[in-house]
C-alpha cells in the first residue's frame, strides 16, 4: 500500500542467462535446456525518477534549411542581356530594374507594327470608298445589259419583222434568236442578278468580316509587342538579395544567354525556414501550432512551426506534405550561409499539461506479464488505471497521472 501511495510499483521478471543456445533434438519435441540458468528479478517502478516536464522531444529528424522565399529569375528568349547593376550580389527592393534584352529588336517591332495598322486602315477606307462601289456599279451595268438584251430576244420572237431592224440596229448575232442562244441571254442575266446581289450584300459583309479578323490580328500582334516589352525589362518581384548566375565578367554589361536560362537568382533571407516532410509519422495527429524544431547547430537554434505546405517533389513529381518552421534572421545570422543544406533537427512538442517523461523500454520492462497490448496508450491504461499518453515521442512517452 505505501509503494502505491509513493509511487513505488514492484515486477517480478525472469531472466535468463545461457552458456549455450538452446536447440531442438532431430527427433524429439523437447527443448534442450541443459546449460541454462532462470533467475527471478525483481522490477520495481518509481515515477520520482522520471522528470515531469512540459515538452516532449519526438524525434531527431533531417530538416532542409531555405530563405523565407527564392526565384530563380529565367530569360523569357535567346537574346543579348543587358545587366544595369555592377557586381554579381546586390541588395534590391521591390520593383527594382536590374536588367533588360533586345531594346533596339523591340523598338523595330513597335514601328513595324505602327505601320501595319496604318497600313490596314488605308486598305479599308479603299474598299469602303472605292473597290465596292466600283464592283456596284460593274454588277449593275452587266445586269441592264443582260436585261436589255434578253427583252430584244422575247421581242424578235414575238415579232419577226424586228429581226432585220435588230440586225441594222445592234448588229452582231442578237438578231438571230434560237432557242439556244435565248437560253444562254436567261442564264447571262441570272447571274448579272446574282452578281448583283452579292454586290448589294455579301460584299460588305465579306469586308467587315475582314476587318474583325485584321483587328483580332492586329490585336495579337499588340499584346504580344507588349507582352515582349514587359519581358524585355528584368525587375526584382520582391525585397532580398539578388545574384546574378551568368558567367559574370567585372565590367561587362551584355551578354547572350539562352531561352529559359536562368540569369539571376532573388532570396528573401528576412526569415530563415525549415522544411520538414511529414510522411506519415506517428506525431501527424499532434498540433502542429505546439511544434518546433531545436537545430543542431552551434547556437542550437529553435523555430517554430509557421505554416503546413504541399509541396510538389520535382523529382518524384508527387504532392508531399511539409512542415515549416521558422526564426528571423536577426535572431539567428549565422543560418543564412546553411540555406540550401540540410541539418538534423530535434522535433519538440509542448505539451498541453506536465507529464512525466518515461522511456519505452522502462515501460515495456516493467508491462512484461502484466499487459498484452502494443498500444502504449492502451499499455499504459492497463498498468495505471487513469493514466493517459499525452504524446509519444522515438524514445519516450509523455504519461500525465496523478496518484
Amino acid at each position: 500500500m505505501n509503494d502505491l501511495v509513493t509511487g513505488r510499483f514492484v515486477s517480478r521478471v525472469v531472466i535468463v542467462a545461457s552458456c549455450a543456445l538452446g536447440c531442438f533434438s532431430c527427433d524429439s519435441d523437447k527443448k534442450d535446456t541443459e546449460g541454462v540458468a532462470i533467475e527471478e528479478v525483481e522490477v520495481s517502478w518509481d515515477w520520482a525518477k522520471y522528470d515531469r516536464l512540459n515538452e516532449l522531444s519526438l524525434q531527431t529528424l533531417p530538416v532542409d534549411i531555405k530563405p523565407r522565399q527564392s526565384l530563380a529569375i529565367k530569360s523569357e528568349a535567346a537574346g543579348i542581356l543587358t545587366l544595369e547593376l555592377e557586381g554579381d550580389v546586390h541588395e534590391v527592393r521591390k520593383g527594382m530594374r536590374f536588367a533588360r534584352m533586345d531594346v533596339d529588336t523591340l523598338a523595330e517591332q513597335g514601328e513595324r507594327l505602327a505601320i501595319l495598322e496604318e497600313k490596314r486602315l488605308l486598305e479599308d477606307m479603299r474598299a469602303e470608298k472605292l473597290d465596292l462601289p466600283e464592283k456596284k456599279r460593274l454588277a449593275k451595268e452587266e445586269l441592264q445589259e443582260a436585261r436589255r438584251k434578253v427583252r430584244l430576244m422575247e421581242m424578235i420572237m414575238d415579232n419577226p419583222a424586228m429581226e432585220e431592224m435588230s440586225a441594222e440596229l445592234f448588229g452582231g448575232d442578237i438578231a438571230s434568236v434560237t432557242d439556244t442562244s435565248f437560253q444562254e441571254a436567261k442564264d447571262a442575266l441570272s447571274l448579272a442578278e446574282q452578281k448583283m446581289a452579292w454586290a448589294d450584300e455579301y460584299d460588305e459583309k465579306l469586308r467587315k468580316g475582314q476587318i474583325r479578323i485584321q483587328e483580332m490580328d492586329f490585336a495579337k500582334n499588340e499584346r504580344n509587342y507588349e507582352q515582349a516589352k514587359e519581358r524585355s525589362v528584368y525587375e526584382a518581384p520582391f525585397l532580398g538579395e539578388l545574384r546574378i548566375e551568368l558567367d559574370y565578367v567585372e565590367g561587362q554589361q551584355e551578354y547572350t544567354v539562352g531561352a529559359r536560362e536562368t540569369i539571376a537568382t532573388l532570396n528573401d533571407y528576412s526569415e530563415i525556414h525549415g522544411h520538414l516532410r511529414v510522411k506519415n509519422a506517428s506525431w501527424i495527429n499532434l498540433s502542429p501550432q505546439r511544434l518546433y524544431i531545436q537545430l543542431q547547430d552551434r547556437d542550437r537554434t529553435m523555430m517554430p512551426f509557421q505554416d503546413d505546405r504541399i509541396i510538389l517533389d520535382k523529382r518524384t513529381r508527387k504532392e508531399e506534405r511539409y512542415y515549416v518552421f521558422a526564426v528571423p534572421l536577426s535572431q539567428s545570422e549565422s543560418l543564412k550561409r546553411l540555406t540550401g543544406t540540410q541539418m538534423r533537427g530535434d522535433l519538440v512538442y509542448k505539451l498541453p499539461e506536465v507529464c512525466y517523461i518515461v522511456p519505452k523500454y522502462d515501460l515495456s520492462l516493467y508491462a512484461l506479464g502484466k499487459s498484452d497490448s502494443v498500444d502504449w496508450a492502451e499499455m499504459v491504461g492497463e498498468l495505471w488505471p487513469g493514466a493517459k499518453v499525452i504524446a509519444e515521442g522515438l524514445g519516450d512517452v509523455a504519461i500525465s497521472y496523478q496518484f
